[in-house]
């Protein structure tokens, strides 16, 4: 389990999450996303979408070390997640991630 698991577990319950890798381009597009995570078998145009959102953005992304069907039942839904956007992080500390990954 990575270290992001349960802040990522709580801003579900506590925030603001869209799901979906055309709903976290449309809000990273828009200016509302936070912070982006992405799976590791994100399909290549959204991930490459994603990723340029967010340094146009500066949006933090994180890349995730599950695939979008652990991604899913991680976010507690019976389908494969193979991207998502925070925004509104809730009571969790997630954002702090991103932040740690863009000084590495």
């Amino acid at each position: 389990m990575s270290s992001i698991d349960p802040q990522l577990r709580l801003a579900l319950s506590t925030g603001k999450i869209q799901l979906g890798s055309k709903q976290a381009v449309r809000d990273m597009r828009r200016g509302r996303a936070k912070m982006a995570i992405i799976s590791v078998n994100c399909p290549k145009k959204y991930k490459d979408a994603i990723l340029e959102h967010g340094k146009l953005g500066n949006i933090p992304v994180w890349n995730h070390d599950k695939d979008s069907v652990d991604l899913g039942m991680l976010c507690g839904k019976p389908y494969p997640v193979s991207a998502m956007v925070i925004n509104d992080p809730g009571d969790s500390k997630i954002l702090d991630f991103g932040i740690k990954e863009e000084e590495e």
